[in-house]
């Protein structure tokens, strides 16, 4: 399999931030072409939400274009061999897919929110989505799972675990 073209989704959350962070260190080992892909949503009206079109702006308050430069550099030190950003507007999903479906990717790597059950069926998931009906794989970064680091080490004897009791 050949990686020339990989895509990532990009919206400047911390989720997003480690997919890209991801779909660099693959695009720098493969030597690929990576098109970070930023999707905003249609302003509302009033002046406020007009400027926020114009100028984007992550979840800390820092302007997109800072975020996209940062990448642009790393993806240069990694070896990427072309960085490109593409600025969509509309819903998410469907936005990314018809991108996908006209620009066609070896890959595309999204971050997940981590949603529960139930707030993934109310509110949907893009990275789902994507799964489902995007025309090439798909690499979901799942945020790291909080009770998972909780969790104490199973006690063990000797260098191997103990296995769980059996019934």
């Amino acid at each position: 399999m050949t990686l020339g073209r990989i895509l990532v989704a990009f919206d400047g959350t911390p989720h997003a931030r480690r997919a890209s962070a991801l779909a660099l260190e693959i695009a720098g080992r493969f030597r690929s072409h990576l098109t970070l892909v930023v999707v905003q949503k249609p302003p509302e009206s009033g002046t406020d939400s007009r400027l926020a079109s114009l100028v984007p702006v992550g979840e800390d308050g820092r302007a997109m274009a800072s975020l996209v430069d940062e990448l642009r550099e790393k993806g240069t030190t990694k070896g990427v061999s072309k960085f490109e950003v593409v600025y969509l507007e509309g819903d998410v999903e469907d936005v990314l897919l018809a991108y996908l479906e006209q620009h066609p990717q070896d890959l595309a790597v999204v971050g997940s929110r981590g949603l529960s059950r139930g707030r993934r069926l109310l509110l949907g998931s893009v990275s789902a989505g994507l799964v489902n009906a995007a025309p090439c794989p798909v690499l979901v970064v799942r945020a790291p799972h909080p009770r998972r680091h909780d969790k104490p080490a199973a006690p063990t004897t000797g260098p191997h675990p103990v296995p769980p009791a059996t019934r």
